[in-house]
């Protein structure tokens, strides 16, 4: 039973999709203007994105009202054992994003620049059909992206309870 739930989340949460919600929360960072996105922030993303409520408190809120709105939704009312949910998780998912990483590089998606440890897209272009709910996580993504361009990285960590 173990062995089959694993694969079946592995089906879901694989560094191939992975790498693509990397690559559309970087053009979400690089849209506004024109700014490459910290590396650290990288480790953020799938933690988020991959988990269903998260995703949909994303989803559901209006782009112009930012993570500020997003992080009074996630932790307004909850115990203190969940608020640090994110930081743990990114742990959790630090062989994961590596992968990914890894992955849209070499699909050339986006390339680090290791003199900064800044992150830009090499391609914006979103042409390829989609399934409904990839486009769904890629959406979410993206959307986290633009929201996370707006702020500085002591912002986001004080915003999401992680640490950098």
């Amino acid at each position: 039973m173990s062995n089959k739930l694993n694969r079946e989340i592995y089906l879901v949460q694989n560094p191939s999709i992975g790498a693509a919600i990397l690559w559309r929360f970087i053009c979400g960072y690089y849209s506004k203007e024109n700014k490459d996105a910290p590396f650290p922030l990288l480790f953020l993303v799938l933690p988020i994105i991959f988990r269903q409520d998260l995703c949909e408190v994303i989803k559901s809120t209006q782009k112009k009202s930012g993570l500020v709105k997003v992080s009074e939704k996630l932790f307004s009312g909850r115990k203190n054992d969940q608020l640090y949910y994110i930081h743990n998780a990114a742990e959790q998912y630090k062989q994961l994003t590596l992968s990914s990483i890894s992955i849209g590089i070499s699909a050339k998606l986006f390339i680090i620049d290791t003199k900064t440890a800044f992150v830009l897209p090499l391609t914006q272009s979103n042409k390829t059909s989609i399934i409904q709910s990839a486009k769904y996580l890629l959406d979410a993504a993206e959307k986290l992206g633009i929201w996370c361009s707006e702020l500085t990285l002591h912002e986001i960590s004080t915003l999401l309870k992680v640490r950098f």
